[in-house]
């Protein structure tokens, strides 16, 4: 889910992790975000005047750098918070702490809005409102040095962890289904602490996320060694009843069509590694 320096790797990666696209979310389907459409960048009822207050969950190196909320010294969700903000004339930009596991549940984020590397889903559409999708992402199997994973079969066999609620963990349930019951974690790092202490073998998390992990060494002997293609994306949540996702939809397509998040894509993610796809 930091700067996570230059990476040398191949352009390809860009187009497999993050190749922005308009609309669906691993589906022939288009799922309904609750996105609205609209030309407006007025904002009001913000947390604090003039000032846009961004949730989110660390540590989430690349998407964010840094530990502490009020430290942060760049990634790609904090770049993009901080281009919007700019668009809508605000002149500050606050980030504060929401668990993952409580915003996708529905529960009230004490923000304007959140960047949480969140998939849109149809149930979680129920419960929150997504913007605009602004970021693709497969997942990724995190292991230790030694551990491979170059087929469906041999996923079978491993002892998986996962993020509580996260599509990482529901793919794990209903496609690798593991002869071992899957762990299930609220946070990242714990998974990462159970994979480090040799609890799991494996973890499952979209593919960026766990590139990010290694190369932020949070799993010292770790390494990505595959992922499963499931064409998710990503978008912002903002509380049910927000008067603000038009203008937060206005902006980021305008940031879309300008080419600003291609570059950001290009700052964080153009040099990884190519990470192969399991198909079976």
């Amino acid at each position: 889910m930091g700067a996570v320096g230059r990476r040398k790797g191949s352009l390809l990666v860009l187009a497999m992790l993050v190749a922005l696209v308009a609309a669906g979310c691993g589906s022939d389907e288009p799922t309904d975000t609750g996105a609205q459409s609209g030309g407006s960048t007025e904002v009001s009822g913000l947390i604090t005047d003039g000032t846009l207050t961004v949730g989110t969950e660390l540590p989430a190196p690349p998407f964010w750098i840094g530990d502490s909320y009020d430290s942060l010294t760049g990634g790609f969700e904090v770049d993009l918070a901080k281009e919007i903000a700019k668009r809508l004339n605000l002149g500050t930009t606050k980030f504060v702490e929401m668990p993952f596991t409580g915003l996708v549940a529905g529960q009230q984020c004490p923000c304007d809005i959140n960047f949480s590397q969140v998939t849109i889903t149809e149930d979680r559409a129920k419960v929150v409102q997504f913007t605009e999708p602004y970021f693709d992402a497969n997942q990724g199997i995190l292991v230790k040095k030694g551990t491979t994973v170059g087929s469906l079969a041999e996923a079978k066999n491993l002892k998986w962890g996962a993020q509580l609620n996260t599509t990482g963990a529901r793919y794990i349930a209903d496609n690798i289904q593991p002869t071992t019951e899957a762990r299930l974690f609220d946070r990242t790092v714990d998974a990462f602490t159970a994979l480090n202490a040799g609890q799991i073998q494996a973890v499952l998390l979209d593919t960026p996320i766990v590139l990010g992990a290694v190369e932020e060494k949070q799993i010292p002997d770790g390494e990505v060694v595959g992922q499963f293609k499931t064409g998710e994306q990503y978008g912002a949540v903002v509380n049910k009843g927000s008067p603000n996702l038009n203008a937060f939809n206005t902006v980021l397509k305008a940031l879309k069509s300008e080419g600003f998040i291609d570059q950001l894509l290009q700052k964080y993610f153009a040099d990884q590694v190519s990470v192969p796809v399991i198909t079976s």
